[in-house]
């Protein structure tokens, strides 16, 4: 009936859910009212509004979600309901015989200390909290359970006051007591419209922060972030992140928060980075809890994001929301589009690109070259929850951004504010903002729409002609798309390809006048070719793709001077970047022949950069860092894992040769203090390369600065260590531990560091998940542990005995978290790319751990992988 797994699980045929298959839903839920008895055993009892579409037939049947509930009794206007007009299927029931308008009443118990999987009410930690999107609302109490229902919400929750003292819910508190028998209760409405998966409630013994934010209209809003007891002083950075958002969103695109309150939750068990429930927002408390003693700066950006985007949701995702599982881009693309220029804007735009840029590469584009390989908006799935992925977020926000220069700043601004002044209060579709967008601009999006329904990382060629007789250079550009499961077949896109052109001396020159020209910089490609030509007495060095202005791989017939001159002479920060990528990338190739020839042009590269007083030391360690891993493995069709990084490791070592000097004087340094991340990254950049050359004086310094008291400085020291073998590595890991062994945070960080060790073996990954410090129910102790190993250490992992423990630890978690286990896959399903004998031994595991797991979530990754 519908297109998620409310009104298509009777219909869909083989588990699968399909968007063509899309209707809108027979029955509305207007208003909900809930009383929830919190305690182990939690009784829920809700009065739904129900109210029949009038395009439904008058004798529609009504299904209701409801996931491991136990359903104690239903009525309908007061008459309790028998078998003959309730229908039970698989995770609901049918509901026959309603009338246009009724009321229907529920009560069930669910098990919130029972729920493993952490959708739905779960215990964590000190308290009990709510898990909702994409379906863990049915888990609560039976609902139509997808985001096109929208329903106003009352919510009394009682519980235990001395268990419970904080009781939460979305929206406003307007009425809280005590009772008789201890306990206590509070009632919450929330006076805005929202979709059941944007539903939070908290009970819990928890400490407050209070602050207070004033809009630009002077209008007061508390600001609450709930917190462990203890933990009080690790909010202030996620607080001033707030209050920057906030005035951001105003003074940008001129939405104003509409609620007195503000709420966030640190929960130490969480699925995800955070929720964006409306008012109430739950976060992983690793995205909370920060200061210079226990978080990186790393730690402290990707709290700046996230608590950003938490918040922008209130407008894109909160006020307009999607109208089918199918949509989800709309509010995540847009919102992390939103996120990524509020860091541009606040972090500093060259290093925040340049980062943004690089997780796509490192992450999304493999996505898009493997077998799960998925549109922006997919055509069907099996398991909603497989789909909250780099594509749909990152790739989705490049989209949107591809839009906004097509459009320009003012322009996006309008069409945004009146996309949601059009949609607000209801469920849209990509095809209504894009549509919002065009019109404020007054031109045509709709080729855009084919980036959301299209798989696979495009390729952009361009190929030069110098045409000395004519003085003339001739650019000439191609495109294509490679297969990608389901889409054999590709069509073009548009291209929006930022450029400069570099004569001899490094001087730039303009773009000539050519139909695709949008603006001075800026070409838009719409077709599979397009030739460029530029008058010139002298060839030129096209600069392309500034600010990775579209998300695609470029392939240009760049020599490695022309990649030294880009590194050196480029006025654009992503192009230097990327041209010192490229030459990192031609040279490993080589190493993995034992052919060291293309070291020079990199090394040279370097060597200048290193020289030169840097203006920005961030940008400076950016350049001279390494690639990513998960990037260069993509730079292969096929990969022998050990030669891999052997090859790997040689590169490293050649650069801390090449550049000793300079590093050994950054790597002295020691900049503590604030505004001090870009001295802090380049020296932690050039401690990590010397320390693979293992000099004792350098190993002596890592070993100090391990118990240093700002994280940055002591994370980047014990992790060059864990690189080396030496017995200061096994010292700074037990001095580290026992100094942080009671800080789940920074213990996370300390299994992390070991596992993707180089010289952490299968049986050492083993010790760690025996570990007394060891949570199976913890995702952020998991993913420490079990993605690092998988990310890192890729000549251990790549082993028989490798894929063995890790197809066990999906066997295990399947049982317990599901999600969690379906998003830890995507390591185990590539041996399509392995060289033998790594690709029959993890086809292997793969295929033995295909018979031994269960959930929707895992079996989807599986097949995927295993097509039939």
């Amino acid at each position: 009936m519908a297109d998620d797994r409310a009104a298509a699980a009777p219909h869909s045929g083989a588990g699968w859910i399909r968007r063509a298959d899309y209707q809108p839903p027979d029955y509305h839920i207007d208003s909900v009212e809930l009383a929830v008895d919190v305690d182990t055993r939690t009784l829920v009892r809700a009065r739904l509004e129900v109210r029949r579409d009038e395009s439904a037939a008058m004798d529609a049947p009504l299904w209701l979600d409801a996931r491991d509930v136990e359903l104690l009794s239903i009525a309908v206007d007061g008459e309790v309901l028998d078998g003959k007009r309730v229908v039970h299927g698989d995770d609901g029931f049918w509901v026959h015989g309603l009338p246009a308008e009724c009321h229907i009443e529920t009560q069930c118990a669910i098990h919130p200390e029972q729920n493993t999987a952490l959708e739905g009410f779960y215990a964590s930690g000190p308290m009990y909290c709510t898990q909702c999107e994409a379906h863990g609302f049915s888990r609560i109490t039976p609902f139509i359970d997808r985001p096109d229902v929208l329903s106003r919400f009352r919510v009394r929750l009682t519980a235990d006051a001395s268990r419970f003292p904080v009781l939460l819910a979305n929206g406003d508190c307007v009425e809280r007591g005590t009772l008789d028998d201890g306990r206590h209760f509070a009632v919450w409405e929330d006076p805005f419209r929202k979709p059941c998966y944007l539903f939070a409630m908290v009970a819990g013994d928890l400490a407050l922060v209070r602050d207070e934010y004033r809009t630009s209209e002077d209008r007061p809003i508390a600001l609450e972030f709930y917190v462990d007891h203890g933990s009080e002083g690790l909010v202030d950075h996620a607080m001033n992140a707030l209050k920057q958002a906030m005035r951001w969103d105003e003074e940008v695109f001129g939405l104003h928060y509409d609620l007195d309150t503000y709420i966030v939750v640190a929960a130490r068990a969480f699925n995800m980075g955070a929720m964006e429930n409306k008012g109430l927002n739950i976060f992983n408390s690793s995205l909370v809890l920060a200061s210079t003693r226990t978080a990186t700066d790393a730690t402290f950006d990707a709290i700046t994001s996230v608590i950003a985007h938490e918040y922008f949701h209130n407008y894109t995702g909160n006020r307009v929301t999607c109208r089918d599982w199918f949509q989800l881009s709309l509010k995540e693309g847009l919102t992390v589009f939103r996120d990524q220029r509020f860091s541009e804007d606040v972090l500093g735009a060259s290093v925040q690109r340049i980062e943004q840029a690089r997780a796509l590469r490192a992450v999304q584009f493999p996505e898009d070259a493997g077998p799960t390989a998925h549109p922006v908006r997919p055509e069907a799935y099996k398991e909603v929850n497989n789909f909250y992925t780099p594509t749909v977020y990152e790739k989705g926000a490049e989209i949107v951004r591809m839009m906004h220069a097509r459009i320009g700043e003012q322009a996006f601004r309008e069409g945004l504010r009146a996309y949601l002044k059009a949609h607000d209060g209801t469920a849209a579709t990509i095809e209504d903002f894009v549509q919002a967008l065009a019109t404020a601009a007054n031109v045509d999006l709709d080729g855009f729409l084919a980036w959301y329904g299209q798989a696979g990382t495009p390729r952009l060629r361009l190929r030069r002609e110098w045409l000395s007789e004519q003085s003339r250079v001739r650019l000439h550009f191609s495109q294509s798309t490679p297969p990608t499961p389901g889409q054999p077949d590709k069509q073009p896109l548009p291209i929006p390809i930022r450029m400069q052109l570099l004569d001899a001396e490094g001087g730039l020159r303009a773009l000539p006048e050519h139909p695709a020209r949008q603006r001075d910089d800026l070409l838009l490609m719409t077709d599979a070719e397009m030739t460029v030509d530029i008058d010139s007495q002298e060839p030129l060095l096209p600069a392309c793709l500034m600010g990775l202005s579209a998300p695609v791989i470029l392939e240009a017939d760049y020599s490695s001077l022309d990649l030294q001159r880009l590194a050196v002479q480029a006025t654009d920060p992503y192009v230097r970047w990327d041209a010192l990528q490229q030459l990192h990338a031609q040279a490993h190739r080589a190493l993995m022949v034992e052919d060291d020839s293309l070291l020079e042009p990199l090394l040279v590269s370097l060597q200048r950069i290193a020289a030169a007083p840097p203006e920005d030391e961030a940008f400076t360690a950016m350049l001279l860092a390494p690639p990513a891993l998960s990037w260069l493995w993509e730079q292969y069709e096929t990969i022998d894992p050990q030669r891999f990084m052997t090859a790997f490791l040689s590169l490293k070592k050649a650069v801390a040769r090449a550049l000793c000097g300079p590093l050994s004087v950054w790597a002295q340094r020691n900049p503590i203090g604030p505004n001090r991340a870009g001295p802090r990254a380049l020296t932690n950049v050039a401690l990590g390369y010397l320390l693979l050359l293992q000099p004792d004086t350098v190993l002596a310094l890592a070993r100090r600065r391990v118990c240093d008291d700002n994280m940055t400085l002591a994370m980047a020291a014990l992790q060059g260590l864990n690189q080396t073998a030496t017995g200061e590595c096994t010292l700074a890991n037990g001095a580290f531990y026992e100094r942080w062994r009671n800080d789940a945070l920074v213990l996370d960080r300390w299994f992390a560091v070991q596992a993707g060790s180089p010289h952490c073996t299968v049986e050492g990954v083993q010790q760690l998940l025996d570990h007394p410090d060891f949570d199976w129910q913890n995702p952020n102790r998991v993913r420490a542990v079990v993605a690092t190993f998988a990310r890192d250490n890729i000549a251990h992992f790549h082993s028989e005995g490798g894929y063995r423990l890790y197809a066990e630890i999906l066997e295990r978690l399947d049982r317990s978290n599901p999600q969690i286990a379906a998003r830890l896959c995507r390591p185990m399903i590539g041996f399509a790319r392995l060289e033998e004998p790594w690709s029959s031994l993890q086809r292997a595991a793969v295929e033995s751990l295909r018979g031994r797991v269960h959930s929707a979530n895992v079996l989807e990754m599986l097949d995927a992988a295993l097509p039939s």
